[in-house]
C-alpha cells in the first residue's frame, strides 16, 4: 500500500489528477491500476495508471480541468456542455518521454481516468486505448 501511494506521487506529481490517484484510489467504488516499467498491449510504458470510479466525477473532471489548462494538445467530446471524453498530451517529463491524461465518463457519473508516461505517440495512444 505504501509502494502504491509513493509511486502514484512520483507519477504525476505537479498534476491535479495525482491528488484523484492517492485520494480516491483505495476508496470503495474505485478501482486503481498501476503499472510502472512495463509493458502493455506491446507498448514500453514508464507509468500506466488508471482509475476507474462510479463516483465523484464533478471533483475528477475539475482535476482534469486544471490539468486541461497545461496541455500542449487537447482533443474533447463535448455533450449538453460537459467534457465526455477527453485526450490531453501534457508537457514532457523528460526528452522524449510524452505524458497523456486521458478522462471519461458518462450520464450516470461513471468513467475512468488514465495517466499514462513513455515514449509513445499521440497515435500510439490511440491504438493503446482502443477496445
Amino acid at each position: 500500500m505504501l509502494a502504491m501511494f509513493c509511486m502514484t506521487a512520483q507519477a504525476q506529481e505537479g498534476f491535479a489528477v495525482n491528488d484523484a490517484f492517492s485520494r480516491y484510489g483505495a476508496q470503495k467504488g474505485f478501482k486503481l491500476v498501476s503499472l510502472r516499467d512495463g509493458k502493455l498491449k506491446g507498448y514500453d510504458l514508464k507509468v500506466y495508471k488508471s482509475l476507474t470510479f462510479r463516483k465523484n466525477a464533478e471533483e475528477i473532471a475539475a482535476m482534469v480541468k486544471k490539468d486541461r489548462a497545461k496541455a500542449q494538445k487537447i482533443k474533447e467530446v463535448v455533450a449538453d456542455g460537459v467534457v465526455t471524453t477527453g485526450y490531453y498530451t501534457l508537457l514532457e517529463r523528460q526528452k522524449g518521454t510524452n505524458c497523456y491524461l486521458l478522462f471519461r465518463r458518462d450520464a450516470y457519473g461513471c468513467g475512468v481516468l488514465i495517466y499514462i508516461e513513455g515514449v509513445l505517440s499521440a497515435e500510439d495512444i490511440m491504438r493503446l486505448t482502443k477496445k
